[in-house]
């Protein structure tokens, strides 16, 4: 192997951030370049678009029929460079994707385990065999073979092995997206042979843009905390109005703002309703805002910089309650709080206790 496929095949990893534009910028460089490598790590934050990303680089490259990119190098008569990755919605390729009846594309995502009626936890390694089986065949649809997937860092210890094996040796006229919210729990090898794309968050007032778009009766406060709850992240925030995550996060803060007192009647009454088994998404939301609240409260107090406001003088609370113990103390008690949540859902621990539990933690550090 030359020194040049060698990099090729084994491209360095990036720090460099993108934003969306410039991620379609990038990629269509190399499209036009005829460079495209096999592998593209599209990574940030949850619900800033990396799906939506990934599945516009397919449409585009399944609509392309098969075509060879770059400019041409002899006049006119020859392909021009392509300026766009748009592609019209009414053109049958795009129908065919969105009907799932193209032949050209495969996803690998959590499955229903077929025992319990209830989705995995993890991408497992049947999902990716069939992945194996789609680059196998001959292109039924004579050009591009895509895949997706989506989410890469939900892979166990075997599907990312059966995926390493696709990396190694990836067939002709292929090409594979892997969206990945945490990176760093892909195995290095993986990383190694992939192009990476790192998408950074919005700023606030385009989260606050797709929102009045969608919501267009919110009101102006309900936007702000809407968009820094969501950290720059529009799937997020859209997920965030649909559960009543506002007065979710209000009903949290409320109990937090009393530390470092609690009024363990109302958190009694808060975590039974959550616990209910109708609320389950809620649960969720639930304990990540927490756990976001007590880790913003450990950044503000390792930086000495005030975090942006969710709730009026929320920041100045914040100051007053990471005081009454050392940084240490609080950073080691957010690792504990992960880790009880952790267990709570691998072991079914009842929900409500768990929520009392955490409140209860916090309360019992800020005492000292």
């Amino acid at each position: 192997m030359t020194e040049e496929a060698a990099i090729s095949r084994h491209p360095r990893e990036t720090t460099a951030v993108f934003g969306h534009e410039a991620a379609e910028r990038e990629f269509l460089s190399a499209f036009n370049a005829d460079r495209l490598h096999h592998a593209w790590l599209i990574t940030g934050p949850k619900g800033i678009g990396k799906s939506t990303l990934a599945w516009k680089f397919a449409k585009f490259l399944l609509s392309q029929d098969g075509a060879d990119a770059g400019p041409g190098l002899f006049g006119d008569d020859l392909p021009q460079e392509t300026t766009s990755l748009d592609v019209e919605a009414g053109n049958p390729v795009i129908q065919r994707i969105l009907s799932g009846g193209h032949g050209g594309v495969a996803v690998a995502e959590r499955t229903e385990n077929e025992k319990t009626g209830k989705l995995r936890a993890d991408i497992v390694i049947d999902d990716v065999r069939k992945l194996t089986s789609f680059y196998s065949q001959t292109a039924s649809e004579g050009g591009w073979r895509v895949a997706i997937v989506d989410a890469a860092d939900e892979m166990n210890a075997n599907a990312a092995n059966a995926l390493l094996k696709l990396l190694e040796e990836p067939p002709a006229k292929s090409i594979l997206f892997l969206v990945a919210h945490s990176p760093g729990k892909l195995l290095p090898t993986i990383r190694s042979r992939c192009r990476t794309l790192k998408l950074k968050a919005l700023g606030e007032e385009s989260v606050k843009a797709v929102l009045a778009a969608r919501y267009p009766t919110l009101a102006s406060d309900e936007l702000n905390a809407l968009a820094r709850l969501s950290g720059g992240a529009p799937g997020k925030a859209i997920e965030l109005a649909e559960l009543g995550g506002v007065g979710l996060y209000r009903d949290m803060a409320s109990q937090l703002v009393r530390l470092p007192r609690l009024n363990t009647p109302d958190v009694h009454a808060l975590a039974t309703r959550l616990a209910a088994p109708k609320a389950d998404a809620e649960y969720h939301l639930f304990i990540e805002m927490l756990l976001g609240w007590v880790e913003r409260l450990v950044r503000q107090s390792a930086s000495g910089v005030s975090t942006n406001d969710i709730m009026q003088g929320e920041g100045a609370e914040m100051a007053r309650i990471s005081a009454t113990a050392g940084l240490d103390n609080w950073l080691d008690l957010w690792e504990k709080m992960g880790r009880l949540v952790s267990r709570a859902d691998a072991v079914n621990l009842d929900r409500k206790q768990v929520i009392v539990n955490l409140f209860t933690s916090i309360g019992a550090l800020a005492r000292g």
